[in-house]
């Protein structure tokens, strides 16, 4: 599996003047198509589908030979190597395929209240986290965009949200603190290392599932684009509903991240528009035979 590593393009940003996502159609014209990403998903208007097989999460439990993590300029991008014969892969559900991992991306902002791309019945998230999955017979997202694969890329999303432990019933909400979770401290311990854009480094490999749940059923889906240049229109989405739980100060450790511009403290294009395009919630699979 291609894992293309490419040094980061400066050629598109996400604040509101210069380079932000108001320009982007003067560079990258599919961005002004009618199937873009990301949307807002609006739960009471999803078509409810029971899929003939479920999601099906193959080799997300096995350890990669190696993991590397990068700052690109935009995001935190996470890579793994793996060989042929466990290299995860994704199908089922929504998919006539089978899609190989390529990818994880991190998306965030300024603030707890804003820095998922998609939202829930107009909630905003403070983190996305986006695995990119190419159709099995393709190397990349790149070579996905140049044979105008219509199916070429998947791409399964993950809110992250803020959790609070109460330990004590007197505690009032100001005392009460948020608590890190263990299973991102392999990527967020060592995002200092890659403050500058253009960084990368190893890591201490992991299995996938640690950071996010697989899941079968229970999801959003609906077909669009890359959420970033090109903006391509190739995409199946797969949105997960409940979030993964993260501590503000492990958010806190993503700002501190730098494009070429400056602090990288926004890094989520705005919502599109849906033009009339269906959102389904997929049930649970009619095949019971997982």
């Amino acid at each position: 599996m291609e894992n293309d590593y490419h040094p980061p393009s400066f050629s598109f940003g996400y604040a509101a003047y210069q380079n932000g996502p108001h320009t982007w159609k003067d560079l990258y014209p599919e961005s002004t198509g009618s199937n873009q990403s990301p949307i807002n998903i609006i739960t009471r208007l999803a078509v409810v589908m029971q899929p003939s097989e479920p999601l099906r999460w193959s080799n997300y439990n096995s350890g990669p030979l190696s993991m590397t993590i990068a700052n690109d300029g935009h995001t935190v991008i996470l890579r793994g190597f793996w060989t042929s014969t466990t290299w995860p892969q994704l199908h089922g559900g929504p998919l006539t395929d089978t899609y190989d991992f390529f990818n994880v991306m991190f998306h965030w902002g300024p603030s707890n209240e804003e820095g998922s791309e998609h939202t829930l019945d107009y909630v905003r998230f403070p983190m996305e986290l986006q695995i990119i999955h190419v159709k099995r017979g393709i190397k990349s997202p790149t070579d996905a965009i140049a044979l105008g694969a219509k199916d070429g890329i998947a791409i399964t999303s993950f809110f992250l949200q803020v959790h609070f432990l109460l330990t004590n019933k007197s505690q009032s909400l100001s005392q009460i603190n948020d608590t890190d979770n263990p299973y991102l401290d392999h990527i967020i311990s060592n995002l200092w290392r890659i403050t500058c854009p253009g960084s990368i480094v190893y890591i201490p490999p992991f299995p996938l599932e640690w950071i996010f749940a697989p899941f079968d059923r229970d999801y959003y889906t609906y077909s669009g684009s890359l959420s970033q240049p090109p903006c391509s229109e190739i995409v199946t989405w797969i949105v997960q509903q409940e979030p993964i739980a993260i501590s503000s100060s492990q958010i806190e450790k993503f700002r501190k991240l730098c494009s070429v511009e400056g602090p990288l403290l926004l890094n989520c294009r705005p919502v599109q528009s849906l033009n009339d395009r269906d959102v389904y919630f997929y049930e649970e699979s009619l095949s019971r035979n997982y």
